[in-house]
């Protein structure tokens, strides 16, 4: 004799949820929980240093730069390409 469980899981997760929907304070829990959570991730987050907090910095502007001096290079290209077929 074998026992249909496809049945009885889904009516207890009905059941569970609209538990769940009826008390007022699960969405405070569920908020204590989600907080409690980000702390215990935040305690795992390793910072840099220093030093290496000066080799990213360093690492961005010069990027940064690189990338400034390209999109100007190619619009004042562009710029005067468009004024020599239209100007």
């Amino acid at each position: 004799m074998a026992t249909d469980t496809r049945d009885a899981a889904p009516r207890a997760g009905r059941s569970a949820r609209a538990d769940r929907r009826r008390s007022p304070f699960s969405i405070v829990r569920r908020i204590r929980q989600f907080v409690r959570e980000v702390i215990a991730e935040l305690r795992k987050v390793v910072y840099p240093g220093r030093s290496e907090l000066i080799t990213y910095v360093i690492v961005v502007l010069v990027f940064v730069t690189v990338m400034t001096a390209f999109v100007a290079s190619l619009d004042f290209g562009l710029t005067k390409a468009v004024l020599a077929v239209f100007g």
